[in-house]
């Protein structure tokens, strides 16, 4: 157990019994209904400044923006504007949440590949500071909307690199996926956003995929984008002043298991970009910063065998804890009762994909035992549905030791009432 949680310095054992921070994990559910998430605002924070300062021993000038698709509820929202860090949006929806948190426009990034004439209206009017360009159409539209506007609209354009072969494969977005560009013909949303008097293309956008572990894989990525920047400048006479190196970094408890480095991956950027230290590179972390600051507490409700496999159901299922390929959930028991046979975990729902984890556990386990879910703060709340179930409580663990509630459960009789 305690080899497990090494990367998780708010979780211990204390005579076999699990503690979050101080709190007594069991005593936490006494009283309250499960399955409920607690969002932990010190890791969260801990997480935002250990990024900032192991990039910055090498780049002088980074910006940090909070991927706000990863989870958007609005005390985490609250929370990393503490930090006086920009945000990244895909839709109208988030633009108003970002709004509503009292972010500064000039620090929002606006993604996605099917922006509206709305949104882009919308953004440009209060003044975004950084929009990233995945397709012409869309270029021509913001040029149109900024002339409007009497305004002079930066833009990033969002390419897919050149990798090789071996790379592409085992990339989570590949080169025909509807994301982003070719490099090539990125080359003329260029020189069109170059030519046009509302247009200034200040930066290049790259992001292909999630989990991201791999300094190979960087090394890679930077010799291409060193090389693409400089042909704008000499063949096209666009000096490139940002570059948007995307989010997909894994969570931070991840990397620090994997032996990823932070601030090795700042010295590659470093030594691979050519004049870094007259641009600014901009980050667009989400799970990194958001995924090991949540965890879930859940009780078994059923256990069975069949096929010569053991089987716990709990009462969390994938209308919350998102089944994506790239989850890192790993459950740990509440009370250490020592080891028992190999067991699966599955939730409630009537679906074959509703399990915990594809990792079965060895610990000893029963019906009514609690166990704790960790890296649940990415993708869960923020694609969370109500399918069969009320979706969980939402609890803050701030740094007085305080468990507050800051969402509530779903009322189940009004989901009843909303059906009809």
């Amino acid at each position: 157990m305690d080899q497990l949680i090494e990367n998780y310095p708010y979780l211990s054992y204390r005579n076999k019994k699990l503690y979050i921070r101080e709190q007594l994990a069991e005593a936490i559910v006494k009283d309250k209904t499960t399955p409920m998430f607690i969002f932990l605002p010190t890791r969260f924070l801990n997480n935002i400044d250990f990024f900032e300062k192991a990039l910055q021993k090498n780049l002088p000038n980074i910006f940090m923006s909070y991927a706000i698709k990863a989870n958007y509820l609005g005390r985490v929202l609250s929370i990393a504007k503490t930090r006086d860090i920009g945000i990244e949006v895909m839709s109208l929806f988030e633009m108003k949440l970002a709004e509503r948190a009292g972010y500064s426009w000039g620090k929002v990034i606006f993604n996605g590949p099917a922006k509206t004439a709305e949104e882009l209206q919308y953004a440009i009017s209060k003044g975004v500071g950084y929009i990233n360009v995945d397709s012409l159409d869309e270029l021509k539209l913001i040029a149109k909307i900024a002339e409007t506007e009497q305004k002079i609209q930066p833009i990033t354009i969002r390419i897919h690199p050149q990798f090789k072969d071996e790379t592409e494969k085992r990339l989570l977005i590949r080169k025909n996926s509807k994301l982003g560009v070719d490099f090539t013909r990125g080359l003329k949303f260029f020189r069109f956003a170059r030519d046009n008097q509302n247009l200034d293309p200040v930066g290049v956008h790259v992001h292909v995929g999630t989990n991201l572990t791999s300094h190979d894989f960087y090394d890679e990525l930077l010799s291409f984008l060193n090389k693409y920047i400089i042909d704008l400048e000499k063949k096209d006479n666009i000096v490139i002043k940002q570059i948007n190196l995307g989010g997909g970094l894994a969570s931070k408890s991840t990397l620090d298991n994997k032996e990823f480095s932070l601030e090795k991956l700042g010295k590659q950027i470093a030594m691979n970009i050519e004049g870094v230290k007259d641009k600014l590179i901009i980050f667009e972390p989400g799970r990194y910063l958001i995924e090991d600051s949540f965890v879930a507490l859940t009780k078994i409700l059923r256990t069975k065998k069949t096929w010569g496999r053991k089987w716990a159901f709990t009462d969390i299922g994938a209308n919350s804890l998102i089944p994506m390929r790239y989850s890192h959930y790993k459950a740990l028991p509440v009370n250490d009762k020592g080891k028992d046979q190999y067991c699966n975990l599955g939730g409630p729902l009537c679906l074959p994909v509703d399990v915990i984890s594809n990792e079965a556990v060895n610990f000893k386990l029963e019906e009514e035992d609690i166990l704790i879910i960790l890296n649940c703060g990415a993708y869960t709340l923020s694609m969370s549905e109500q399918f069969g179930y009320p979706r969980p409580a939402v609890y803050e663990l701030n740094k007085e030791e305080e468990l507050k509630l800051i969402k509530p459960a779903d009322n189940l009789e009004k989901m009843v009432e909303e059906a009809f």
